[in-house]
């Protein structure tokens, strides 16, 4: 009855999204952009921040703002003037965001790539290949720092769109807005008598476009008026997308672009002294190394990167999570090589059925090194075609005590994507082979697929793609697949789904955290403005619910999410009520406690349980904010208490902190436990290009305490000097030492332009 009720409710939704495909046409395009050339003999701008060097004046001011937030399609309400040139080699922008009351401009944030979204900000994306789908973002905040990404498939996923506009994201999370790609560009901003003002200088070698005279790029400006919550756009954007969506960018025309020449490399040196206190001999390694990493701009629109001996030294630590389900948890990727492009090489439904990760290459299972030799990656456009070769080789691996962690491999991903329009198909083949004398025979796994994304209408989009394995000796079914389907407009966002995942299907350089199921899904979520509530920004009810059946028909778990409740007040942040509905039906007991010699253990058998919480987000953009949520409820047979608690606070424009601690309370029928897990943050810029960060955690469900003190120095496009210490202690009485090991890692990298 439950699966005949899913499938009813599904139906139900796709019925109503098709009824909604009707809505309220989107936004006329804004006006085109002419780009200004510098003359010969004039001088460039100097880029200060301020906004009055004599090319500038000559050239044409556009104002034409819109707002998307609070009063959509209204003009906005301060003047923004945005100005473009292009010589020298370089793409020139300017932006004078005036204000009647500079001093209430929120200035925080002098980190680079911080975001943007709770402070006063612009930013920018350029469509280089006029594609009306990818595009290079670049922003900036009061104080000039460098926030720059890569959009492609207008922020969209597998029908998964990106976050909001400037959102720091967790860095290497899969989504179609790469927030972790670094360019090497000039901004500087400063508060001045008229507002604020900023100036970019982009190197024509640091993007990617078609060369010729008299070229056109599409391009949109997004400014956020921080301290009245507004948001405005150059071309106008309805509520339910962002700047991301490429297709509705004004064209910036006028622009003679040369051959692209672009060498960069990129030398590292690296000191390292690390003590793992759990040896009993030979406790403190010593080691100095050295590698490279090279981009080549083979052509305008080809980019090659190559890496030998790569190191991941100064990379951020891993967030702590608790894990009360039985399987595993995703952590993102955070290595730079493996980020830049990362959307090329996406295929699947992220975090669920993704058939590339490549945080498979270079890191065993629990998370240790495994050192790379070398590799390359080749992405970029050809025609109309987005394509991807990447080849990694590790070498033979062992942990401290000479365990052999894992053999020599060879990985390789290939993958095309043939856009028309704002739909696109694509495939890829992805490749793992043992080498190496630990090899063995038969030591490979291959993953291939194909996947089409259907732009419907401009409300509607549909994503499906199927795939298949092909590992040694596995019998069964080794296919997976998966059709998504998507509505936004002002008013509603809707989805509906269906995945199926082969017993069998074995996608090892992937993520997936279960198999053997198939899996409907739906998401509504309704965003009323009510007009004469001058406090509240708009109400945000919304549902979603799904469940995952094996493939003999039965129900193995599902989740409903009811959130009748949820308001965001007009000033920022949001608060309500909701409730959640779980079932799972494991076969076999599992482990969700075990420390101290005690073990929690929850018995095959069929499980459901209703969970409620409210909630409160303060203002993100005050100088103190904070969010608590209160849970309680069941989980599994027993009884289920939580509290999330989060303080975050700035100090002036170069000190932020946050400290948050969950507390969830367990009691079952085989024991109690409480699980507390405490985050503490901590950055300081001494300049947009020099920082101190610090993230000490601690996680009661393993008892660790885990240190990660982090100073950079830039220079240019995150490289520079680099200080990392790191510490790790152990708090259970099992273990006969406190602290299992510490490191400290000094490293220089240097951009070198040829």
């Amino acid at each position: 009855m439950r699966g005949l009720r899913m499938r009813s409710v599904s139906i139900l939704v796709l019925t109503l999204l098709v009824a909604l495909a009707g809505a309220r046409p989107l936004f006329a395009q804004t006006q085109g952009l002419v780009a200004g050339k510098l003359p010969d003999g004039m001088a460039a701008p100097t880029i200060d921040g301020r906004v009055n060097d004599a090319a500038w004046e000559r050239s044409t001011p556009y104002s034409n703002f819109t707002q998307q937030d609070p009063q959509e399609g209204a003009p906005a309400s301060e003047r923004t003037e945005v100005r473009v040139l292009i010589g020298r080699g370089n793409l020139y922008i300017s932006v004078i965001c005036f204000d009647a009351t500079p001093s209430r401009i929120i200035a925080a944030q002098s980190r680079r790539d911080a975001a943007l979204t709770n402070v006063d900000s612009i930013i920018i994306a350029l469509d280089t290949f006029n594609d009306s789908q990818n595009a290079f973002v670049f922003g900036t905040n009061p104080l000039g720092i460098e926030y720059d990404g890569q959009v492609a498939s207008e922020g969209q996923t597998s029908g998964v769109a990106s976050g909001a506009a400037g959102a720091s994201s967790q860095r290497g999370g899969i989504t179609a807005f790469n927030s972790n790609w670094d360019g090497d560009w000039t901004v500087r901003a400063q508060i001045t008598e008229r507002g604020w003002e900023s100036e970019m200088a982009i190197p024509l070698k640091t993007l990617r476009y078609a060369t010729g005279t008299g070229r056109t790029w599409g391009i949109n400006v997004m400014r956020n008026i921080r301290h009245k919550n507004e948001q405005v756009y150059l071309a106008p954007i309805p509520r339910g997308s962002d700047i991301y969506r490429v297709s509705l960018a004004a064209k910036l025309s006028g622009l003679d672009l040369p051959p692209r020449r672009d060498v960069k490399l990129i030398p590292y040196a690296l000191g390292s002294a690390n003590k793992d206190y759990t040896r009993r001999v030979d406790q403190l390694d010593r080691n100095g190394d050295v590698g490279a990493d090279l981009k080549w701009g083979i052509r305008p629109n080809l980019t090659l990167d190559a890496t030998v001996n790569t190191d991941f030294a100064q990379v951020e630590a891993d967030e702590e999570q608790v894990n009360l389900t039985r399987f595993d948890l995703f952590f993102p990727e955070k290595r730079a090589f493996f980020l830049e492009n990362a959307s090329t090489f996406q295929f699947g439904q992220p975090q669920a059925i993704d058939l590339f990760f490549s945080r498979r290459i270079g890191l065993s299972a629990t998370g240790q090194p495994i050192d790379i030799l070398g590799g390359a990656r080749l992405s970029g456009k050809l025609g109309k075609w987005n394509t991807g070769l990447l080849n990694i080789q590790t070498r033979d691996s062992e942990d401290a005590n000479g365990v052999p962690l894992a053999t020599a491999n060879n990985f390789s991903v290939v993958r095309a994507q043939r856009e028309m329009g704002r739909s696109s198909i694509g495939a890829i083949l992805v490749n793992r082979q043992a080498t190496g004398d630990r090899a063995g025979t038969d030591n490979y796994n291959r993953t291939y697929g194909i996947d089409a994304n259907w732009q419907a209408s401009k409300n509607q989009r549909i994503s499906t793609f199927l795939a298949r394995t092909d590992s040694p000796g596995a019998t069964g079914a080794d296919y997976a697949g998966r059709a998504f389907y998507s509505f936004t407009n002002t008013l509603w966002t809707a989805s509906g789904g269906y995945s199926q995942v082969g017993d069998r299907f074995n996608p090892e350089v992937g993520f997936l955290p279960r198999r053997g199921y198939r899996r409907p899904e739906m998401r509504v979520f309704f965003q009323p403005q009510p007009k004469n509530i001058p406090w509240i920004r708009r109400f945000s009810p919304h549902t979603s619910a799904s469940g995952y059946y094996g493939l003999d028909g039965v129900l193995q778990s599902s989740s409903v999410h009811l959130h009748p409740l949820e308001i965001q007040p007009s000033r920022g942040g949001r608060f309500g009520w909701f409730t959640d509905y779980a079932s799972d039906r494991p076969t076999r007991a599992f482990t969700v406690y075990n420390r101290d010699g005690r073990r929690v253990n929850i018995p095959g058998g069929n499980y459901d349980w209703w969970q409620q919480a409210v909630e409160y987000l303060h203002d993100p953009s005050s100088v103190v904010t904070g969010t608590v949520r209160v849970r309680t409820g069941h989980y599994y047979d027993g009884d289920f208490k939580a509290l999330e608690l989060i303080g975050e606070t700035r100090i002036g424009s170069r000190v932020t902190g946050s400290v948050g601690w969950t507390r969830q309370a367990i009691d079952l029928p085989g024991g109690s436990f409480v699980a507390n897990l405490v985050p503490v943050k901590a950055s300081y810029a001494f300049t947009t290009m020099a920082n101190l960060q610090a993230l000490v955690q601690y996680n009661g469900q393993t008892a660790q305490f885990s240190t990660n003190i982090r100073l950079a120095l830039l220079d240019r496009s995150s490289t520079g000097f680099f200080i990392v210490y790191n510490d790790r202690r152990d708090r259970t009485s099992v273990t006969p030492q406190d602290t299992l090991g510490r490191s400290l890692i000094v490293k220089y990298t240097r951009l070198i332009d040829f």
